[in-house]
C-alpha cells in the first residue's frame, strides 16, 4: 500500500515542473523548510492568504504526527496515513499556486500604434483580467437592454 502511495506522490511531482513537492527521501523537517521558503518567494505570489494558512496548518499537523522522528518510515502506520494526507493537501495547493504564479509575456500592439510592447502578467492576473472584461461586457449588454423611462 505504501508503495502505491509513494508512486502517486512521484507522479504528481513529475507533472509539476519546478513546483515544491512534499514526499520522497528527504527528511520531513527539511521538506517543511523548503515549503515555507518557497511560499515566501515569487514562485507562489498568487497563493491566497487562505491557501497559505491551509498549507501552514497542514505543515503543523505533519510536525505533530512526526513527533521526534526524522523520516516517515520511522512513524507508526496510522500516523503515516495522516502525514500522507496532509502532504497531498500541501502538494495540491502548491501545484496550483505555482501554475497560477507563472509569468507569461506576450508582444501586443497597442491600439493607435504600430509598435508592439511586451505585456507580462501571471497566469492568475491574466485570468482575472479576462474575467473582468467578460463581466464588464455583460454589464454593458444588460444596461443596453433595460429601457430608460
Amino acid at each position: 500500500m505504501m508503495l502505491a502511495l509513494a508512486g502517486s506522490a512521484h507522479a504528481l511531482a513529475a507533472t509539476s515542473k519546478d513546483a515544491v513537492q512534499m514526499g520522497g527521501a528527504k527528511p520531513v523537517a527539511e521538506q517543511i523548510r523548503e515549503v515555507e521558503l518557497a511560499m515566501a518567494s515569487d514562485k507562489y505570489s498568487e497563493l491566497t492568504l487562505e491557501n497559505k494558512s491551509a498549507v501552514q496548518a497542514s505543515l503543523n499537523q505533519i510536525r505533530a504526527q512526526m513527533g521526534d522522528h526524522e523520516r516517515i518510515d520511522q512513524v507508526a502506520p496510522q500516523n503515516k496515513m495522516a502525514i500522507f494526507n496532509e502532504q497531498e493537501k500541501v502538494n495540491t495547493i502548491l501545484t496550483q499556486g505555482h501554475a497560477d504564479s507563472r509569468l507569461v509575456c506576450r508582444r501586443e500592439k497597442t491600439v493607435g500604434s504600430n509598435f508592439p510592447t511586451n505585456n507580462c502578467m501571471t497566469v492568475a492576473e491574466r485570468r482575472r483580467a479576462t474575467e473582468n472584461a467578460r463581466n464588464n461586457m455583460r454589464d454593458v449588454n444588460r444596461s443596453q437592454l433595460i429601457p430608460l423611462d
